[in-house]
Protein backbone atom coordinates (compact mmCIF):
# COMPACT_ATOMS: atom_id res chain seq x y z
CA UNK A 1 0.00 0.00 0.00
CA UNK A 2 1.52 3.33 1.12
CA UNK A 3 4.87 1.70 1.85
CA UNK A 4 5.06 0.17 -1.64
CA UNK A 5 4.13 3.48 -3.21
CA UNK A 6 6.56 5.66 -1.25
CA UNK A 7 9.52 3.29 -1.11
CA UNK A 8 10.94 4.35 -4.55
CA UNK A 9 10.93 7.98 -3.40
CA UNK A 10 12.75 7.04 -0.20
CA UNK A 11 15.30 5.13 -2.24
CA UNK A 12 15.87 8.14 -4.49
CA UNK A 13 16.30 10.35 -1.43
CA UNK A 14 18.83 7.90 0.00
CA UNK A 15 20.86 7.87 -3.20
CA UNK A 16 20.95 11.66 -3.26
CA UNK A 17 22.05 11.74 0.36
CA UNK A 18 24.73 9.11 -0.25
CA UNK A 19 26.19 11.10 -3.14
CA UNK A 20 26.09 14.20 -0.97
CA UNK A 21 28.19 12.39 1.63
CA UNK A 22 30.60 11.27 -1.05
CA UNK A 23 30.97 14.88 -2.15
CA UNK A 24 31.83 15.86 1.43
CA UNK A 25 34.47 13.11 1.48
CA UNK A 26 36.00 14.32 -1.79
CA UNK A 27 36.11 17.85 -0.39
CA UNK A 28 37.77 16.39 2.72
CA UNK A 29 35.06 17.71 4.98
CA UNK A 30 34.09 14.26 6.34
CA UNK A 31 36.13 11.15 7.24
CA UNK A 32 36.89 8.68 4.47
CA UNK A 33 34.97 5.95 6.30
CA UNK A 34 31.79 7.37 4.79
CA UNK A 35 32.83 6.03 1.41
CA UNK A 36 32.21 2.52 2.75
CA UNK A 37 28.77 3.34 4.14
CA UNK A 38 25.78 1.79 2.43
CA UNK A 39 22.75 3.97 2.98
CA UNK A 40 19.43 2.30 2.34
CA UNK A 41 15.84 3.10 3.30
CA UNK A 42 15.65 0.10 5.60
CA UNK A 43 18.56 1.41 7.69
CA UNK A 44 19.17 5.13 7.32
CA UNK A 45 15.48 5.99 7.01
CA UNK A 46 14.13 3.29 9.28
CA UNK A 47 11.92 5.73 11.17
CA UNK A 48 10.26 6.92 7.99
CA UNK A 49 9.77 3.36 6.75
CA UNK A 50 8.35 2.30 10.10
CA UNK A 51 5.94 5.23 10.08
CA UNK A 52 4.68 4.32 6.62
CA UNK A 53 4.24 0.70 7.73
CA UNK A 54 2.19 1.92 10.68
CA UNK A 55 -0.03 3.93 8.34
CA UNK A 56 -0.51 0.78 6.25
CA UNK A 57 -1.31 -1.24 9.35
CA UNK A 58 -3.86 1.18 10.77
CA UNK A 59 -5.49 1.62 7.36
CA UNK A 60 -5.88 -2.14 7.01
CA UNK A 61 -7.13 -2.40 10.57
CA UNK A 62 -9.98 0.01 9.83
CA UNK A 63 -11.06 -2.21 6.93
CA UNK A 64 -10.40 -5.63 8.48
CA UNK A 65 -8.66 -6.83 11.63
CA UNK A 66 -7.96 -10.09 9.80
CA UNK A 67 -6.05 -8.35 6.99
CA UNK A 68 -4.11 -6.19 9.44
CA UNK A 69 -3.18 -9.30 11.45
CA UNK A 70 -1.95 -11.06 8.31
CA UNK A 71 0.20 -8.04 7.47
CA UNK A 72 1.52 -7.91 11.05
CA UNK A 73 2.38 -11.62 10.87
CA UNK A 74 4.24 -10.99 7.60
CA UNK A 75 6.37 -8.36 9.35
CA UNK A 76 6.71 -10.44 12.52
CA UNK A 77 8.02 -13.48 10.62
CA UNK A 78 10.39 -11.57 8.34
CA UNK A 79 14.13 -12.06 8.91
CA UNK A 80 17.27 -10.30 7.72
CA UNK A 81 19.84 -11.92 5.44
CA UNK A 82 23.26 -11.79 7.12
CA UNK A 83 26.10 -12.96 4.83
CA UNK A 84 29.20 -14.34 6.50
CA UNK A 85 32.35 -12.24 6.61
CA UNK A 86 35.66 -13.66 5.48
CA UNK A 87 36.96 -13.93 9.03
CA UNK A 88 33.87 -15.81 10.15
CA UNK A 89 34.19 -18.28 7.28
CA UNK A 90 37.79 -18.87 8.32
CA UNK A 91 36.67 -19.69 11.85
CA UNK A 92 34.13 -22.17 10.47
CA UNK A 93 36.55 -23.77 7.99
CA UNK A 94 37.33 -26.58 10.43
CA UNK A 95 33.67 -27.63 10.47
CA UNK A 96 32.03 -30.19 8.26
CA UNK A 97 29.45 -28.24 6.25
CA UNK A 98 26.22 -29.79 5.03
CA UNK A 99 23.45 -28.26 2.99
CA UNK A 100 20.10 -29.75 3.94
CA UNK A 101 17.09 -29.34 1.67
CA UNK A 102 13.96 -28.49 3.63
CA UNK A 103 10.72 -27.26 2.06
CA UNK A 104 12.49 -26.08 -1.08
CA UNK A 105 15.07 -24.20 0.99
CA UNK A 106 18.77 -24.91 1.25
CA UNK A 107 19.72 -24.79 4.93
CA UNK A 108 23.37 -24.60 5.98
CA UNK A 109 24.50 -26.97 8.75
CA UNK A 110 27.87 -26.64 10.51
CA UNK A 111 29.16 -29.77 12.28
CA UNK A 112 32.00 -29.80 14.80
CA UNK A 113 32.79 -33.52 14.37
CA UNK A 114 34.44 -36.24 16.44
CA UNK A 115 36.33 -39.33 15.14
CA UNK A 116 33.77 -41.70 16.63
CA UNK A 117 30.23 -41.60 15.18
CA UNK A 118 28.78 -42.90 18.47
CA UNK A 119 29.62 -39.89 20.67
CA UNK A 120 26.90 -37.81 22.28
CA UNK A 121 25.49 -35.14 19.95
CA UNK A 122 24.67 -31.58 20.98
CA UNK A 123 22.35 -29.33 18.94
CA UNK A 124 22.81 -25.54 19.06
CA UNK A 125 19.88 -23.31 18.07
CA UNK A 126 20.46 -19.58 17.64
CA UNK A 127 17.84 -16.89 18.11
CA UNK A 128 15.86 -14.70 15.73
CA UNK A 129 18.06 -12.89 13.20
CA UNK A 130 21.01 -14.86 14.57
CA UNK A 131 23.51 -17.29 13.03
CA UNK A 132 25.38 -20.39 14.11
CA UNK A 133 28.67 -18.44 14.29
CA UNK A 134 27.34 -16.87 17.51
CA UNK A 135 27.85 -20.27 19.20
CA UNK A 136 31.47 -20.71 18.13
CA UNK A 137 32.89 -20.43 21.68
CA UNK A 138 30.41 -22.92 23.11
CA UNK A 139 30.75 -25.24 20.11
CA UNK A 140 34.55 -25.35 20.24
CA UNK A 141 34.48 -25.83 24.01
CA UNK A 142 32.09 -28.79 23.75
CA UNK A 143 34.01 -30.27 20.82
CA UNK A 144 37.18 -30.25 22.92
CA UNK A 145 35.29 -32.18 25.59
CA UNK A 146 34.42 -34.93 23.12
CA UNK A 147 30.91 -34.04 21.97
CA UNK A 148 29.80 -33.85 18.34
CA UNK A 149 28.21 -30.43 17.92
CA UNK A 150 25.68 -29.56 15.22
CA UNK A 151 24.91 -25.87 14.67
CA UNK A 152 22.52 -24.97 11.82
CA UNK A 153 21.74 -21.59 10.35
CA UNK A 154 18.00 -21.93 10.85
CA UNK A 155 15.74 -21.55 7.78
CA UNK A 156 15.47 -17.92 6.58
CA UNK A 157 18.59 -17.07 8.63
CA UNK A 158 22.22 -16.61 7.67
CA UNK A 159 22.26 -16.44 3.87
CA UNK A 160 18.72 -17.60 3.08
CA UNK A 161 16.76 -17.94 -0.13
CA UNK A 162 13.58 -17.01 1.72
CA UNK A 163 13.27 -14.33 4.35
CA UNK A 164 10.06 -15.33 6.12
CA UNK A 165 9.41 -18.20 8.52
CA UNK A 166 7.22 -18.90 11.55
CA UNK A 167 8.36 -20.25 14.90
CA UNK A 168 6.09 -23.26 14.36
CA UNK A 169 7.98 -24.04 11.14
CA UNK A 170 11.35 -23.64 12.83
CA UNK A 171 10.31 -26.19 15.45
CA UNK A 172 9.30 -28.48 12.58
CA UNK A 173 12.78 -28.06 11.12
CA UNK A 174 14.35 -29.18 14.41
CA UNK A 175 12.45 -32.47 14.16
CA UNK A 176 13.64 -32.77 10.58
CA UNK A 177 17.22 -32.42 11.87
CA UNK A 178 16.60 -35.21 14.36
CA UNK A 179 15.26 -37.47 11.62
CA UNK A 180 18.34 -36.72 9.52
CA UNK A 181 21.18 -36.81 12.07
CA UNK A 182 19.69 -38.98 14.80
CA UNK A 183 18.81 -38.11 18.39
CA UNK A 184 20.51 -35.18 20.10
CA UNK A 185 21.48 -35.79 23.71
CA UNK A 186 21.46 -32.10 24.59
CA UNK A 187 19.68 -29.18 22.92
CA UNK A 188 20.99 -25.68 23.65
CA UNK A 189 18.86 -22.74 22.57
CA UNK A 190 19.78 -19.08 22.83
CA UNK A 191 17.08 -16.39 22.93
CA UNK A 192 14.18 -17.49 20.70
CA UNK A 193 16.22 -20.60 19.93
CA UNK A 194 15.24 -21.67 23.45
CA UNK A 195 11.57 -21.16 22.63
CA UNK A 196 12.02 -23.17 19.41
CA UNK A 197 13.67 -25.94 21.46
CA UNK A 198 10.67 -26.09 23.78
CA UNK A 199 8.19 -26.06 20.89
CA UNK A 200 10.04 -28.95 19.26
CA UNK A 201 10.14 -30.79 22.60
CA UNK A 202 6.36 -30.47 22.89
CA UNK A 203 6.07 -32.24 19.55
CA UNK A 204 8.15 -35.26 20.47
CA UNK A 205 11.80 -34.25 20.06
CA UNK A 206 13.97 -36.78 21.93
CA UNK A 207 16.64 -35.44 24.27
CA UNK A 208 18.32 -35.98 27.63
CA UNK A 209 18.56 -32.35 28.70
CA UNK A 210 17.80 -28.77 27.63
CA UNK A 211 19.83 -25.59 28.06
CA UNK A 212 17.86 -22.36 27.66
CA UNK A 213 19.97 -19.20 27.40
CA UNK A 214 18.26 -15.80 27.63
CA UNK A 215 15.04 -17.41 26.42
CA UNK A 216 11.48 -16.06 26.42
CA UNK A 217 8.98 -17.97 28.50
CA UNK A 218 5.89 -17.85 26.30
CA UNK A 219 5.15 -17.54 22.59
CA UNK A 220 2.02 -15.53 23.31
CA UNK A 221 4.07 -13.01 25.30
CA UNK A 222 6.38 -12.60 22.29
CA UNK A 223 3.44 -11.73 20.04
CA UNK A 224 2.14 -9.24 22.61
CA UNK A 225 5.58 -7.68 23.00
CA UNK A 226 5.98 -7.30 19.22
CA UNK A 227 2.62 -5.56 18.86
CA UNK A 228 3.32 -3.27 21.82
CA UNK A 229 6.91 -2.42 20.80
CA UNK A 230 5.83 -1.49 17.27
CA UNK A 231 2.84 0.55 18.50
CA UNK A 232 0.35 -1.54 16.56
CA UNK A 233 -3.36 -1.65 17.45
CA UNK A 234 -3.71 -3.86 20.52
CA UNK A 235 -6.46 -5.97 18.94
CA UNK A 236 -4.03 -7.16 16.26
CA UNK A 237 -2.29 -9.41 18.82
CA UNK A 238 -5.44 -11.40 19.52
CA UNK A 239 -6.18 -11.64 15.77
CA UNK A 240 -2.65 -12.91 15.08
CA UNK A 241 -3.00 -15.53 17.79
CA UNK A 242 -6.33 -16.75 16.40
CA UNK A 243 -4.76 -17.16 12.95
CA UNK A 244 -1.84 -19.09 14.41
CA UNK A 245 -4.28 -21.33 16.27
CA UNK A 246 -6.24 -22.04 13.08
CA UNK A 247 -3.06 -22.78 11.12
CA UNK A 248 -1.22 -24.92 13.65
CA UNK A 249 -3.80 -26.15 16.12
CA UNK A 250 -2.46 -24.54 19.29
CA UNK A 251 -3.00 -21.01 20.60
CA UNK A 252 0.29 -19.11 21.18
CA UNK A 253 -0.75 -18.28 24.76
CA UNK A 254 -0.79 -22.01 25.52
CA UNK A 255 2.84 -22.43 24.41
CA UNK A 256 4.50 -21.68 27.71
CA UNK A 257 4.92 -22.75 31.34
CA UNK A 258 1.55 -24.52 31.53
CA UNK A 259 2.84 -27.14 29.07
CA UNK A 260 6.50 -27.12 30.07
CA UNK A 261 5.72 -28.56 33.50
CA UNK A 262 5.12 -31.96 31.87
CA UNK A 263 8.67 -32.12 30.42
CA UNK A 264 10.48 -34.47 32.76
CA UNK A 265 14.15 -34.09 31.84
CA UNK A 266 16.70 -31.72 33.45
CA UNK A 267 16.75 -28.13 32.20
CA UNK A 268 19.47 -25.54 32.74
CA UNK A 269 18.27 -21.93 32.50
CA UNK A 270 20.91 -19.23 32.02
CA UNK A 271 19.99 -15.55 32.13
CA UNK A 272 21.74 -12.26 32.70
CA UNK A 273 20.42 -9.77 35.23
CA UNK A 274 20.95 -6.91 32.76
CA UNK A 275 19.36 -8.59 29.72
CA UNK A 276 17.41 -5.80 28.00
CA UNK A 277 15.90 -8.04 25.30
CA UNK A 278 14.32 -10.74 27.49
CA UNK A 279 13.51 -9.90 31.10
CA UNK A 280 14.67 -11.98 34.04
CA UNK A 281 11.01 -12.61 34.86
CA UNK A 282 10.86 -14.94 31.85
CA UNK A 283 13.72 -17.02 33.25
CA UNK A 284 12.04 -17.18 36.65
CA UNK A 285 8.78 -18.31 35.05
CA UNK A 286 10.63 -21.02 33.14
CA UNK A 287 12.43 -22.16 36.27
CA UNK A 288 9.13 -22.43 38.11
CA UNK A 289 7.49 -24.31 35.23
CA UNK A 290 9.97 -27.14 34.66
CA UNK A 291 9.93 -29.92 37.23
CA UNK A 292 13.72 -30.44 37.08
CA UNK A 293 15.32 -27.09 36.34
CA UNK A 294 18.10 -24.89 37.65
CA UNK A 295 18.39 -21.14 37.12
CA UNK A 296 21.86 -19.56 37.00
CA UNK A 297 22.12 -15.81 36.58
CA UNK A 298 25.05 -13.71 35.42
CA UNK A 299 25.91 -10.04 35.79
CA UNK A 300 26.64 -7.43 33.12
CA UNK A 301 26.74 -9.89 30.19
CA UNK A 302 23.64 -8.62 28.43
CA UNK A 303 21.62 -10.70 25.99
CA UNK A 304 24.51 -12.19 23.97
CA UNK A 305 27.49 -11.88 26.31
CA UNK A 306 26.98 -15.27 27.98
CA UNK A 307 27.71 -16.99 24.66
CA UNK A 308 31.41 -16.27 25.18
CA UNK A 309 31.58 -16.16 28.98
CA UNK A 310 34.03 -18.67 30.49
CA UNK A 311 31.95 -19.26 33.63
CA UNK A 312 28.87 -19.95 31.52
CA UNK A 313 30.80 -22.47 29.42
CA UNK A 314 31.78 -24.34 32.58
CA UNK A 315 28.20 -24.29 33.86
CA UNK A 316 27.02 -25.80 30.57
CA UNK A 317 29.75 -28.46 30.66
CA UNK A 318 28.86 -29.44 34.23
CA UNK A 319 25.18 -29.69 33.36
CA UNK A 320 25.82 -31.78 30.24
CA UNK A 321 28.11 -34.22 32.06
CA UNK A 322 25.25 -35.01 34.42
CA UNK A 323 22.40 -34.91 31.88
CA UNK A 324 23.96 -37.37 29.44
CA UNK A 325 23.55 -40.11 32.06
CA UNK A 326 19.80 -39.78 31.61
CA UNK A 327 17.74 -41.89 29.24
CA UNK A 328 16.33 -40.28 26.11
CA UNK A 329 12.93 -38.72 26.65
CA UNK A 330 10.19 -37.67 24.24
CA UNK A 331 7.04 -35.75 25.13
CA UNK A 332 4.15 -38.14 24.41
CA UNK A 333 1.16 -35.81 24.50
CA UNK A 334 0.00 -34.45 21.15
CA UNK A 335 -0.91 -30.90 22.11
CA UNK A 336 -1.19 -29.70 18.52
CA UNK A 337 -4.36 -30.65 16.69
CA UNK A 338 -2.35 -31.12 13.51
CA UNK A 339 0.79 -33.15 14.05
CA UNK A 340 2.64 -30.83 11.68
CA UNK A 341 6.02 -31.57 13.22
CA UNK A 342 5.97 -35.29 12.42
CA UNK A 343 8.17 -35.07 9.38
CA UNK A 344 9.76 -38.06 7.70
CA UNK A 345 13.36 -38.13 6.63
CA UNK A 346 13.83 -37.23 3.01
CA UNK A 347 16.54 -38.93 1.04
CA UNK A 348 17.87 -35.69 -0.44
CA UNK A 349 21.18 -34.47 0.96
CA UNK A 350 23.40 -31.96 -0.82
CA UNK A 351 27.02 -31.43 0.20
Amino acid sequence: MFYSFLYPFLLLLCLCHQNYLRLLVIMRLRPSLLLKAKIRPATHYSRACHLISLIDMYSLHVMSSYLSALYAMHLFEKTRALPYKQGELKLLSSCTQDTLQWRNRAVKIFIYPQPSPTVEKVLLLHGWDGRSIMFRHIAQHLQQQGYAVIAPDLPAHGVPKGSKVSFYDLASFVLHLEAYYGKFSIVIGHSTGGLISCMAALQGLSFKGLVLMSSPGSYGDMVDKYVSANRLPARIASSMKRIYQLRYGLHPDQIGPALYQDIEKPVLILHDMQDLSISLDSAKALNKAFSRSELITTQNKGHNGALRDAATLENISTFISGAIREEFYAFEKHVFRKNIYSVRLRNSRTH
